[in-house]
């Protein structure tokens, strides 16, 4: 929990910059980022997501529909090749 929780405030300090560093800018700006606030509940339970929700402040809504302009929901290549893809043979990989 506390590791999840320091990882989103981490993400929030640096997407923040980000938008200040491109107000700033002369140019008209976008800015990309590789996976939202929300990714963290792929890493945890519901309930510990809910959790970290409460001490947090944040509700699912608010980073889902109010933090970012547009989302791009891309679908892995290993759909379709279910078979080749696991997280039996990846200890690395333990999503919930």
């Amino acid at each position: 929990m506390k590791f999840q929780i320091n990882l989103m405030k981490l993400q929030l300090g640096l997407e923040e910059s980000f938008i200040e560093i491109g107000a700033n800018s002369k140019e008209p700006t976008v800015i990309l980022t590789d996976r939202g606030l929300m990714d963290g509940a792929a890493y945890m339970t519901s309930e510990g997501w809910q959790a970290l929700l409460d001490e947090t402040g944040w509700t699912n809504v608010q980073l889902r529909d109010s933090r970012y302009e547009v989302v791009i929901h891309m679908v892995s290549a290993a759909q379709g090749a279910e078979e080749f893809y696991d997280n039996v043979t990846n200890e690395s990989r333990y999503e919930v």
